[in-house]
């Protein structure tokens, strides 16, 4: 019965060390010629206060968790401002990032903001990749003039993992 006991105690002992050994760690997957520094980024709302002051600086590197996704293709991403404005990223050269990545995942993106005036046309297609009703696309009967981002590489946090700490 003692050795029992001790063989539980060890195995127990064993499975405590063995688990806080492990640490999360979160997985990203970039996307685009660009590879993102995740460090050295602003909020999108400090991105567009920049703008905003100064429309000639417009390459920076921001964070925002992604609302809409181009169901089509993955051409593009909505995020959204805390005032709720939402932005749309489009990827440069037409790169593609998975179709299923989920809304409200974090990203990471660096490239350019501008000015752009969307077509009707323009707007109904980005309606129609978004899977909106038929009434919602109806509705787009002018052209619209909105903050637009042309990223050249994005990093999503794709998952979090259990990995063992290495020590050196």
């Amino acid at each position: 019965m003692r050795f029992l006991q001790l063989i539980l105690f060890e195995l127990i002992l064993l499975s405590f060390i063995l688990f806080s050994c492990s640490e999360n760690k979160i997985i990203y997957s970039n996307y685009g010629p660009f590879k993102v520094d995740s460090t050295a980024v602003i909020t999108l709302d400090e991105m567009l206060q920049k703008f905003q002051k100064n429309t000639e600086n417009s390459a920076f590197t921001f964070s925002a968790p992604i609302v809409d996704v181009c169901q089509t293709a993955g051409c593009w991403v909505n995020v959204k401002s805390e005032n709720g404005e939402l932005i749309r990223v489009r990827f440069k050269d037409h790169f593609l990032i998975p179709t299923k990545t989920k809304v409200n995942r974090m990203a990471y993106f660096h490239g350019n903001i501008y000015w752009d005036t969307i077509s009707v046309e323009m707007q109904k297609h980005f309606a129609e990749d978004a899977e909106k009703t038929k009434d919602e696309i109806a509705r787009i009967i002018e052209p619209k003039l909105e903050v637009n981002f042309e990223a050249d590489g994005v990093l999503i946090k794709s998952h979090t993992s259990k990995k063992s700490k290495k020590t050196d």
